[in-house]
Formats: structure tokens, C-alpha cells, sequence
């Protein structure tokens, strides 16, 4: 009886402006904007400011607001407790999400969450460069 031999995944690196490059690196530089223009953690009460991480009220695969960066976005600066206790609790994030913009606002990021439309890949370019020239050398230069 013969057998697969199972061989590692090759790690081959992602063709450039392929559509999961693109994801990766809107990924990298949401994250990048978040931690830059929040300093706390998002839940009330916690105040932590070191080690913090990009989170997410709605999951990464809703991807019409997977990397939305407005401050009543789904991407918000979270200690990495908080980043992985909401995973099983999401009522902790929602609730302090509706005291601090309310429940219209978290109504509507869900509508945009569950839209029917797909992103194009000309989309998530346009995405990745409007993102790409904010976190720029000079960008951040010219703003501090």
C-alpha cells in the first residue's frame, strides 16, 4: 500500500499587487494608522497604553469593513487582553462601542459589514495606495 509523502507548505512570497498583497499590507498599514491615532485602549475603564494591538468590533472577513480606520470604524487601538477577550465575549466591545458612539452607529457599521457588494481589486488598490501615501515618511512628517 503506497502513501502520500506529506511535504511542508511552501512559503512562496506573494506576487506584488496580487489581491492578497494587497490584503496583507492594508492590513499592516491600518493597523499602522490605528495605533497612531489612538493611544489608549478602547474599552473604558482599562487605560492601558503599551503593547497595544489593531482590534476589530466585527470580523476581519467582513471585508467592506475589515480595514476601516474612521473613529467610528470597525478597527479600533485595544490591549492585547481586551484584543483576545472579545474574541468569546463581544458584548464587552459593543457595549462600549454603543456608549461612545451610539446605537445608530453601530447599526450602520453592521449594514455596511453585511452588503452584498464585493470589493474589486481596483478598489482595494485605490484603498492601499489613499493609505499608503498617510503612513508615508512624509506624510507623518508634516502632520507632527
Amino acid at each position: 500500500m503506497l502513501r502520500a509523502i506529506k511535504k511542508p507548505f511552501s512559503h512562496k512570497p506573494l506576487r506584488e499587487y496580487s489581491t492578497r498583497w494587497l490584503e496583507h499590507h492594508l492590513d499592516e498599514l491600518t493597523s499602522k494608522i490605528v495605533l497612531f491615532n489612538e493611544k489608549v485602549c478602547f474599552i473604558i475603564g482599562c487605560g492601558a497604553t503599551k503593547d497595544l494591538q489593531c482590534g476589530h468590533l466585527l470580523e476581519r472577513r467582513h471585508r467592506h469593513t475589515r480595514w476601516d480606520v474612521h473613529p467610528e470604524g470597525n478597527c479600533h487601538a485595544q490591549c492585547p487582553l481586551h484584543n483576545q477577550l472579545h474574541e468569546g465575549q463581544a458584548h464587552i466591545y459593543r457595549t462600549d462601542f454603543v456608549l461612545r458612539f451610539g446605537q445608530s452607529a453601530l447599526d450602520e457599521l453592521e449594514r455596511r459589514a453585511r452588503s452584498m457588494g464585493k470589493l474589486t481589486h481596483t478598489e482595494l488598490e485605490a484603498m492601499f495606495h489613499a493609505r499608503d501615501v498617510i503612513t508615508s515618511p512624509r506624510a507623518v512628517k508634516k502632520t507632527a
